[in-house]
């Protein structure tokens, strides 16, 4: 996927919605992305700039079933 294709995925969080997130504590904008086929944590985190950590704790990822296709997750915008 290309980052232009990638951008297009991105929907900005209302503040409120921030808040929540991790128990606030990314307040930093973030963007919504659906997972594609073939794609994991290590390849989402190297292609926005981040890490596999902060994507697990961002979205409260404990298991690794929980990332596949289709799934909708949240990343930190850079």
């Amino acid at each position: 996927m290309s980052e232009r294709n990638a951008s297009a995925l991105r929907e900005p969080l209302t503040d409120e919605a921030l808040e929540q997130i991790a128990g606030g504590k990314y307040r930093g904008a973030v963007f919504m992305y659906t997972i594609q086929p073939g794609e994991t944590l290590a390849v989402l985190a190297h292609r926005f700039g981040t890490t596999v950590r902060i994507l697990r704790e961002l979205n409260d990822i404990t298991d690794a079933e929980q990332v596949k296709a289709g799934v909708t997750i949240m990343i930190p915008q850079r």
